[in-house]
């Protein structure tokens, strides 16, 4: 059985008024109320009412809840954004340092302050965990970079404590974009990243650690730093059997520990530099099968890792990355493998539902109900119901009625009990919430109000799951699977009828939902696109 985790306040009254008056203060200069449509004022006054009950929530909601009231406040109050914000930060310093939510709260909070007021981040920075932390610095980096502010990224970057977490993405960025002629601060930058990393090892295999670094820069720096870098990394990576799975366009790279993934990584430039020590280190056989294939290693995989900005629309090539436990890459392999077959189906079966829908609906109920993080059928019925639904009505209604047949057989367990939005249910709450909005489009209001309210019920079965007294959910509560599926059908709801949502919102008895469900109802009527917050 799982242990609840009891919330641990930390910071005193006293402590917390001097930053709310600076918030207040700050969020007055040169703000005015902005001019409110009629139509929003009834929204602007359901998120202030939710606003005001979200101050009286448990720290991690509400620091949550708070957050997403800041969207809707910059439409209808943005002289209050501030101090929501200040607030959402406070609440999640109050959490347990063992809450996995803490450390993206504060990111989050301090992300969306950073964009009003560099000097209130600096002041609340101290008071945020180290991860969170090493974020925020890396993010006033980028800004700094942005603003081809060198001298105020590279001041930044210095303060960094040797032993803190380092933000490597945002010191790669200020070495691709520093100008010809600063060999020496690119170096110093080079220098100091090793310095924290041999403090305080990373693997971030999308880019952000001292490895892919190497792979850019190698060419800026002298061949025995390089080399010191090169060492340093496979040293700390020798004991460390984290299985690594990457997708690429010939198929999927396994490697059975970092060791190994670190090699593919930096064998190309030794071999450009010590010839001889590559040599010695290519004797791992599954390494150098993946080299034989993708000679340059990651720049064979991906183009734009290398020395320059991204050039205009150009994109990152990685197609996937997935880091597991000793004996678990495999299954990753193999549901990539899964979903790519699927997929395959799913497009031939569809191929005929122009010309005979039904045929394919028969078809597509022969796939699986869910294989790995996908819904076969489910995903295929919908997407039939969507293809035809102009031209044979009746048959995509038949669609969306075995469509949510097949949702109401998937487990809640493949959801992911961690509770974030990722996998099988956030495609379980697509088919969903775009399975009603098409009803709603079809003009069919009895089988978009049978979808809904069918999919509630299946909600209401996961929230069982969640709230289970003998295993529950210990993530946020605003990332249970039975909250996430929730959310998405009550915004479906409210695109049939805003009313009728705030009327399921209400029938809540917890007040943390409905106080999260308010806002996002809110913020939808207003406009406020929400952003990730996990």
């Amino acid at each position: 059985m799982r242990e609840c985790i009891r919330f641990l306040l930390l910071l005193a009254l006293f402590a917390s008024l001097p930053l709310f008056a600076t918030a207040e203060s700050l969020a007055q200069k040169g703000s005015a109320y902005p001019e409110i449509k009629p139509e929003s004022k009834e929204w602007c006054s359901q998120l202030k009412q939710a606003a005001v009950r979200a101050r009286g929530l448990d720290p991690g909601m509400r620091s949550y809840t708070l957050l997403l009231a800041s969207r809707g406040l910059q439409k209808c109050a943005p002289q209050k954004v501030r101090a929501t914000l200040i607030d959402a930060f406070m609440a999640s310093v109050a959490l347990s340092d063992a809450d996995a939510a803490k450390t993206g709260l504060q990111s989050a909070a301090l992300r969306k302050l950073l964009r009003l007021d560099e000097s209130t981040v600096e002041q609340l920075m101290p008071q945020a965990d180290p991860e969170a932390r090493a974020e925020i610095q890396g993010a006033m980096v980028e800004r700094a970079v942005d603003r081809r502010d060198f001298d105020r990224a590279l001041s930044l970057l210095n303060q960094i404590p040797s032993d803190h977490d380092y933000p490597y993405a945002a010191a790669t960025q200020l070495l691709l974009r520093l100008p010809a002629g600063h060999e020496a601060e690119k170096r110093a930058i080079f220098v100091n990243a090793m310095a924290h990393d041999r403090e305080h090892s990373s693997l971030g295999v999308e880019g952000d650690d001292l490895s892919f670094m190497v792979v850019r820069f190698w060419r800026h720096f002298p061949p025995e730093l390089v080399l010191d870098a090169i060492d340093q990394i496979l040293d700390h990576s020798k004991t460390d059997d984290t299985q690594i799975a990457m997708k690429a366009s010939s198929g999927p790279i396994n490697f059975d520990n970092v060791y190994q993934y670190r090699l593919f990584e930096l064998l190309p430039v030794l071999r450009e530099l010590y010839p001889s020590k590559a040599e010695q280190l290519s004797n791992d056989p599954q390494v150098q099968a993946q080299l034989d294939k993708y000679p340059n290693g990651l720049q064979s995989l991906d183009p734009t890792v290398r020395d320059t900005p991204l050039r205009k629309g150009e994109e990152p090539g990685m197609q996937g990355v997935s880091m597991t436990s000793p004996g678990a890459s495999g299954k990753v392999l193999q549901d990539w493998h899964s979903a790519e077959i699927y997929q395959r189906q799913a497009n031939e079966i569809l191929k005929q539902a122009g010309d005979d829908p039904r045929q394919a609906i028969a078809t597509a109920a022969t796939l699986p109900v869910q294989a790995g993080h996908t819904v076969p059928r489910s995903e295929t019925l919908l997407r039939i119901a969507q293809v035809g639904w102009k031209k044979n009505p009746s048959a995509s209604k038949e669609a969306l009625e075995q469509m949510a047949d097949s949702l109401k057989k998937v487990d809640p367990a493949m959801y992911g009990r961690v509770g974030l939005r990722v996998g099988v249910g956030l495609r379980v709450q697509y088919c969903w919430s775009d399975g009603v909005e098409l009803a709603n489009n079809m003009k069919d209001t009895d089988l978009a109000r049978s979808l809904l309210q069918e999919g509630m019920e299946q909600a209401e079965r996961w929230k069982g799951v969640d709230g289970d007294d003998n295993d529950p959910n210990l993530a946020l509560k605003a990332w249970w699977p039975s909250v996430a599926l929730f959310s998405a059908l009550l915004n479906s709801a409210a695109h049939i009828s805003p009313q009728t949502a705030l009327e399921l919102i209400h029938k809540f008895q917890d007040p943390d939902l409905v106080t999260l469900f308010q806002i996002r109802l809110a913020n939808d009527r207003l406009g406020a696109d929400e952003e990730s917050l996990h």
